[in-house]
Formats: C-alpha cells, structure tokens, sequence
C-alpha cells in the first residue's frame, strides 16, 4: 500500500498504462505537419504544372520541325524529279547541245544553279530531319517528367488527406474551452491597424478585410484561404505577385530582424528545427506585436499574437 502510495505521489505510470494525450498539443502537431504537407502538395501541382507547359510546348516544336522537313522533302523530291526528266545534266552535254558560246554559258550557269539548289535542299533537309528527331526526344522527356510529377502530386494529395483525416478528429476531440482559446468559430479581434502609405498597408488592409474567413487547405480566396493563400492573394491585392508556398514565400523581399517589423511584413514558422527548409506556415504582420493570418483547419482568419506555435524562424519584407 505504502509502495502504491509512493508511485502516485511520485507520479509514475503504472507498466503499460499509456500517458495522458494533451489534446491541443495533438491539435498543434497534427496541424504543423497537415501545413507542411499541404505545402508539399501546392508545390507538386505547380512543378506539374510547369511541366505540362513544357510538354505543350516541346509538342508544338515537334510539329513545326516535321512541318519543315516536310516542306524541304517536297523541294527536294521535285530537284530530283528533274534530274530524272533531263533537266540535271553534266558540262559535255551542255556543250553538245548548245547552239552558241552564249548558249554554252547560259546552260552552265543553270547547271551550277541547280547543283547548288539541291546540295542547300538536301543540308536543310538533313538539318530540319535532326532538329525534328531532337524535339522529339524533348517531348518525349517531357512527357515522362509530367507523368512523374502526377503521380508525386497523387501521392501527396493521399498523404495530405490522411493527415487531415487525423486533424478533423483532433479538433472533435477539443473541449468547448479548448476550441474557444483556439479562436474557432469567431472573430476575436476586429481592431484596425494601420502600415506604411503604400503596397504594404494596401495588402495589410486586404488581408485584414478577410477576418472571419473560413480556413480551407489549398484556398486561394476570395472567400476561404490557406496559410500562404492568404498572403499571396493580399499582396495581389497590392499588384504585387509573390509565390504560392510559404517556404517560397519566405525567399523574396528582403530579411527582417523580429524587433524591427512593420506591418505588411511577413512572418514565418517552421517545424522548431530552425531549418528554413521546414517551414510550413506564414502570417502578415501588422503591430503591436500581433499578426493576420489562416491559421489551421476549425480556425478562421483572424488576428493573433505573433508568438504563434512557438517556432517563429524569421521575416521578410515584401516591399521597401
């Protein structure tokens, strides 16, 4: 009894019972690497994407390089034709055949001409056949690096629905209270904050006019929005065109140190590894030590305190 008494007092475990789950810590993590992946996702469709331009374009240049081999097949088919027909024929006959010296030179002449029409015919035909065989190797590479690219992007679609599949039951598995401090179902700040006159505030302002926005994984707005989705369609907003994914995000503008911030500027959170590589979630800025952001799958555009998860790794500013 005495020893009992000792474990609980000590706080040990019984063997094989299982530790107590805190279930906003399970919340956090499972949306960390839900971000990460959803990130993994974006980036998927956009090589695919790229590819399958690529593709289309190395098709077109298949096309228009047997186009033109064709064209100088038909030219120089009809100059050997000729040569069949007696039109090609060697210095002796045009001597024997000429009624003049004038005659003479004027067949010669033509006999150069057609010698020099053919040898050009047959390079450029040798020339357009390789260039064909070329773009067609292109294409075909193509072809396999888009094929390649759809079945990563297969994979990490399955890999992201997973993992929101685990995220869903962890958010059913939050209190009332837990959901309430998370910020989940309404709007908790609705202060104005003001930027610098310029791109800045005019993306702070749009991303601020987004509170209450429905988080969506992959959103792009104008109604619903994803971490990264939010920034990009802000700063759109302001006609400035920054990448899609957070981590690519987080390689434009210029480096800002944490305690020289203004709003408009983007802030960015990584897996607590402080590896830029790692980062899967990105917010806006916008004083008083606070941020804008689509934080996670139950929780809606809002403004919060900038410490976010705990693993703020850096920030960037967009514009001036």
């Amino acid at each position: 009894m005495a020893a009992a008494a000792a474990l609980v007092l000590a706080g040990a475990v019984p063997a094989g019972a299982q530790p107590a789950v805190d279930p906003v810590k399970q919340y956090e993590e499972l949306s960390g690497q839900a971000e990460k992946l959803n990130d993994e996702v974006l980036k998927a469709q956009e090589n695919l994407d790229a590819k399958q331009v690529e593709l289309t374009q190395a098709t077109a240049d298949v096309n228009a390089a047997r186009r033109a081999a064709e064209q100088l097949r038909g030219r120089v088919d009809v100059l050997t034709e000729s040569t069949f027909q007696g039109a090609r024929f060697n210095q002796l006959s045009a001597l024997l055949v000429s009624d003049s010296q004038q005659d003479f030179l004027n067949r010669m002449s033509a006999l150069r001409l057609l010698a020099a029409d053919n040898a050009e015919a047959l390079d450029a035909l040798s020339t357009a056949v390789a260039k064909a065989d070329e773009q067609q190797q292109r294409a075909e590479q193509s072809a396999k690096e888009a094929a390649k690219h759809a079945d990563e992007l297969k994979q990490r679609k399955s890999d992201l629905d997973g993992r929101i599949g685990e995220l869903r039951k962890a958010v059913n598995n939050l209190s009332s209270a837990q959901k309430s401090s998370l910020g989940m179902g309404q709007v908790k700040d609705t202060g104005a904050y003001l930027g610098p006159p310029g791109a800045a505030n005019t993306a702070l302002q749009a991303a601020l006019s987004k509170r209450g926005s429905q988080y969506q994984w992959g959103g792009n707005g104008p109604n619903a929005f994803d971490c990264s989705g939010l920034t990009k369609w802000a700063y759109a907003a302001a006609g400035i065109t920054i990448p899609r994914v957070a981590v690519d995000q987080y390689r434009v503008g210029k480096p800002v140190a944490q305690n020289e911030l203004l709003p408009g500027d983007l802030v960015f959170y990584d897996d607590g590894t402080g590896n830029p590589a790692a980062i899967h979630h990105v917010a806006m800025y916008v004083g008083e030590g606070k941020m804008v952001d689509a934080p996670t799958e139950g929780q809606l555009v809002d403004v919060r305190a900038i410490r976010g998860d705990g693993h703020y790794i850096g920030a960037r500013r967009i514009v001036g």
